[in-house]
């Protein structure tokens, strides 16, 4: 008796979970992985918490103490636990985004550089020409290799924390070195960038940092000088422009 109570708790917990994400899945057709990830993380919660209830208040006193435990320890640490997952892996994702990026006002002028389309600088013409097809600050700025998420998600996080206290100095300098790697990772090999004289010749110096891509190809993002022209009424545009993440 105390077992089919417990089995049926599971069943119904298992099969409500699974059904939650179901129901969002056939409401928002095409919904990416990210949202069904967020969506059973919030229905692990909602779950967890019926089930403390029902077992506190309803079925207590009908199933044997070993079988409370079980459905406590259930409602407790093995669905918050999965709610937890699946809030970390949608921070992770969510976190890749330019909207990410234009959360904090003093990233601003970079945002708008980047898509605006009289701008020469790097970004831009990446954003433009459509050549990085979406999440365009993660992919530039994650060093590839093992350890090239993790790297970047600590510095992500130390960026956070300096906002947020406000120990952060404007304008916004770059403290480290932007390796070439980020850019060979995916022209390298490519009939255009092998048709370049210069890149040839300078090869090596070019996979060993000794020659910056940007030394010719130019910055990245306008540089602190330049920050100044996305104020005013051209600020304004920009976030009304019908391609702006804002």
């Amino acid at each position: 008796m105390h077992s089919r109570i417990l089995r049926r708790f599971t069943f119904w917990g298992v099969a409500g979970f699974a059904s939650s994400a179901a129901a969002v899945e056939g409401q928002q057709p095409g919904l990416a992985g990210v949202d069904l990830i967020r969506t059973a993380a919030i229905a692990a919660v909602v779950l967890g918490v019926l089930i403390l209830i029902l077992t506190e208040f309803v079925v207590k006193s009908r199933i044997s103490r070993t079988a409370y435990h079980w459905l406590v320890l259930f409602g407790l640490c093995v669905l918050p636990a999965t709610a937890l997952v699946g809030a970390t892996v949608t921070m992770l994702e969510e976190t890749k985004t330019v909207d990410s990026c234009a959360a904090c006002h003093v990233m601003d002028p970079f945002v708008y550089d980047l898509q605006h389309e009289d701008s020469e600088t790097l970004a831009a013409r990446h954003y433009k020409n459509n050549w990085i097809p979406k999440n365009h600050c993660y992919s530039c700025h994650t060093t590839y290799g093992v350890h090239g998420a993790f790297e970047a998600k600590r510095d992500g996080f130390r960026h956070w924390l300096l906002y947020v206290t406000g120990t952060y100095e404007e304008p916004i300098t770059y403290k480290g070195s932007f390796p070439n790697v980020s850019c060979l990772d995916c022209h390298d090999g490519t009939p255009k960038y092998d048709q370049v004289t210069s890149h040839v010749v300078l090869d090596r110096d070019l996979r060993s940092d000794r020659v910056s891509c940007s030394s010719c190809h130019g910055p990245a993002h306008p540089t602190p000088g330049e920050r100044g022209i996305y104020e005013g009424e051209l600020w304004e545009q920009l976030r009304n422009t019908e391609n702006s993440v804002y």
